[in-house]
């Protein structure tokens, strides 16, 4: 299966069934990806397939406006996203609580998702989810700015124009019309803030995953604190970009989470002496460094 068409909109969908195939009782995984420089390779490639291998019922998609699925001019508040993951799950005819697993953006509409269709969510796993009581809405804003910055910086285009190689120019490409083509900007900021009295009603158990060097480490003990079921994760010298640095880890996590959530968590040991950062113009909101200085020649 690669497209269907849920709330109106055509959405591109893989399913990853267990080489021994999914039984009743098999879990039922959906994964969502972040916003903008985003797609379904990121899970499809990172914990997808380990899931599917693991005994998993697996379901990835593009969210509307990325990577395969459709690009309408408007449609992006976090509503909409709702509604779009509550129609692909019936057009699938996914009748049973499933375990959604969400990265960055995908995380904060993953949590919004259980808290609209608690009936219809098992369980949470939320990597780096941007989560405030308020602003949200300023704050998701300020990410797409950040993109805006670096997308409108002269050394960014060069560099996507003579070094950034294929994968990478065509996924900003595609960041570039799906920011200047649609209303996502508008849509984003007018994400309402999560109600801490909704968050302490929820009775799903989430598992929230933060990098320890993270621009939004600061939001993870607010989540921990009013979510009753909530197991925090904070992975020690890692940043917002947890799914790719510590992408081993976290299938071992998952499959703990999934199938053996009554025993302690699996330790995590870093697989190197890799310390992870955030860039300081991510955080500053600036434009990013000469990415073409180490190809020019020397002056002089």
């Amino acid at each position: 299966m690669a497209e269907v068409i849920a709330n109106g909109v055509r959405l591109h969908v893989q399913r990853l069934e267990s080489r021994a195939g999914a039984s009743a009782d098999s879990p039922i995984v959906v994964m969502v990806h972040g916003m903008v420089m985003d797609n379904i390779s990121s899970f499809y490639f990172s914990l997808g397939t380990s899931l599917a291998d693991a005994g998993c019922d697996v379901i990835c998609y593009d969210l509307r406006g990325h990577g395969r699925s459709e690009r309408t001019r408007g449609g992006y508040r976090l509503a909409d996203s709702m509604a779009d993951l509550a129609g692909l799950l019936d057009v699938l005819g996914v009748d049973r609580p499933v375990h959604v697993v969400g990265n960055s953006y995908g995380a904060t509409l993953a949590l919004a998702f259980g808290l609209e269709f608690t009936a219809r969510v098992a369980s949470l796993t939320l990597i780096e989810p941007p989560f405030l009581i308020e602003g949200l809405g300023k704050e998701m804003a300020r990410s797409l700015s950040q993109v805006l910055v670096a997308m409108n910086d002269d050394e960014v285009e060069q560099w996507l124009a003579n070094g950034a190689g294929r994968a990478v120019s065509r996924t900003a490409r595609a960041a570039q019309r799906l920011l200047s083509e649609t209303t996502i900007a508008t849509d984003m900021l007018a994400t309402p803030p999560f109600s801490a009295e909704a968050l302490a009603a929820l009775r799903i158990p989430v598992l929230a995953v933060y990098g320890e060097n993270s621009d939004i480490i600061g939001q993870a003990a607010g989540l921990a604190a009013l979510v009753p079921d909530c197991s925090l994760i904070v992975l020690e010298q890692h940043t917002h970009m947890v799914l790719r640095e510590a992408t081993a880890y976290l299938r071992t996590l998952l499959n703990w989470w999934l199938f053996d959530r009554c025993t302690p968590p699996p330790p995590y040991v870093r697989e190197n002496d890799r310390s992870f950062a955030t860039p300081a113009w991510v955080t500053q909101m600036v434009p990013p460094p000469d990415l073409n200085a180490g190809r020019r020649p020397a002056v002089g």
